[in-house]
């Protein structure tokens, strides 16, 4: 036995488990042909397991197919009951509240000018759920950015960045298809050119009605000429977000979404809420757990950088005496209202969408 100059243990007690997010489970609301009217969301993980609780066709289980046929990881599914209405749609919503799921549909049912499946329930619903989500809705088969009911197209200018429409040209259910091509690829990537499973179209969007989705920010299915391969892909990405507003792309929007609960699960802890003192020491601790949530998802590719503020932080690592009366104030409100304020900036390098090449041609 070799003669042991220094010993060290290893002590891994401060080690800080980083909750992660799933971002593959989908939700679709539709009517199912099953006896009773329960809304309660069952969650499925294969066809045998729709075909074992839907052993007949209906839009529910055709939409809940399409979804795991695109991708999805798992899907819950929720019965609208016999009669498909604005009130039932609400009320199946409603069961979703708090369950999370990162992607809502309805299955087979495009907005009306009448019933504002889209414009009014789901998209009310993203806005209000417990954990953050999208929706993804279909127009109707062949509607346009100038046929779709005016209340979709004015989401837009409502700043919607959760919703994330599809305009096309099949018979297919095609939002549950969508959905789970989203929940398929990660939150930071974007769905342009990727391939669906169950979308077919027999004719295309002319260029001029392209343009026009394009302006309205609604995502054509297309087979565009120079893709290798057969199938039909989404054209664009956006969010129904404007652009001033910032979150008009679905990736952000879902990257933001990701950070936010990667920030909440991670904080949301006993050994930070009610266990650190609002001291130089205690935010220490916080600051480098807030920092071990974002350094996870740099490693991965998600964000570029992060920088994390804590105001009372830096006024309680001057000196006493060197202390602004400002900054007394700063520690002595956040001391009495057991409130910590931070400030955290993420760098997002987002990704490609147009090349523009420039060709020269010399003899």
């Amino acid at each position: 036995m070799a003669i042991q100059f220094v010993n060290v243990t290893v002590d891994t007690s401060a080690l800080y488990q980083v909750q992660a997010r799933d971002f593959g489970t989908v939700a679709i609301v539709g009517t199912a042909v099953v006896s009773g009217s329960s809304t309660t969301p069952v969650r499925l993980g294969n066809y045998a397991e729709v075909d074992a609780l839907y052993p007949t066709d209906s839009e529910l289980s055709i939409g809940v197919k399409n979804a795991f046929a695109n991708g999805a990881s798992s899907v819950y599914a929720v019965n609208l009951g016999a009669t498909k209405n604005l009130n039932a749609v609400e009320t199946a919503l409603a069961e979703l509240v708090n369950i999370d799921v990162q992607i809502v549909a309805l299955a087979a049912t495009p907005e009306t000018d009448a019933i504002a499946y889209i414009s009014d329930a789901l998209a009310a619903h993203v806005d209000a759920a417990g954990t953050e989500r999208v929706g993804v809705f279909a127009l109707d088969q062949d509607e346009d950015a100038d046929t779709a009911p005016t209340a979709i197209t004015n989401m837009l200018a409502a700043n919607k960045t959760r919703m994330f429409g599809v305009a096309h040209k099949s018979a297919s259910d095609v939002a549950p298809s969508v959905a789970g091509l989203l929940a398929s690829i990660k939150q930071w990537e974007s769905p342009i050119l990727k391939s669906t499973s169950n979308i077919v179209q027999t004719s295309q969007f002319t260029t001029a009605q392209i343009s026009s989705l394009d302006t309205a920010q609604l995502n054509p299915i297309i087979d565009p000429l120079y893709l290798t391969g057969t199938g039909y892909v989404l054209g664009t990405d956006y969010t129904l977000g404007t652009v001033a507003g910032g979150i008009y792309r679905v990736d952000v929007r879902r990257t933001l979404d990701d950070i936010t609960y990667k920030l909440k699960a991670g904080l949301t802890n006993p050994t930070v809420i009610g266990n650190i003192r609002i001291s130089k020491t205690g935010l220490s601790v916080l600051n480098g757990k807030m920092g071990a949530i974002l350094q996870t998802a740099v490693n991965a590719g998600e964000i570029e950088s992060y920088t994390i503020n804590i105001p009372v932080m830096l006024a309680l690592i001057k000196d006493v005496n060197s202390r602004s009366d400002a900054e007394n104030l700063l520690i002595t409100t956040a001391r009495t209202t057991s409130t910590v304020d931070t400030t955290v900036s993420v760098e997002y390098s987002g990704t490609t969408r147009t090349i523009n090449v420039e060709l020269k041609f010399t003899a």
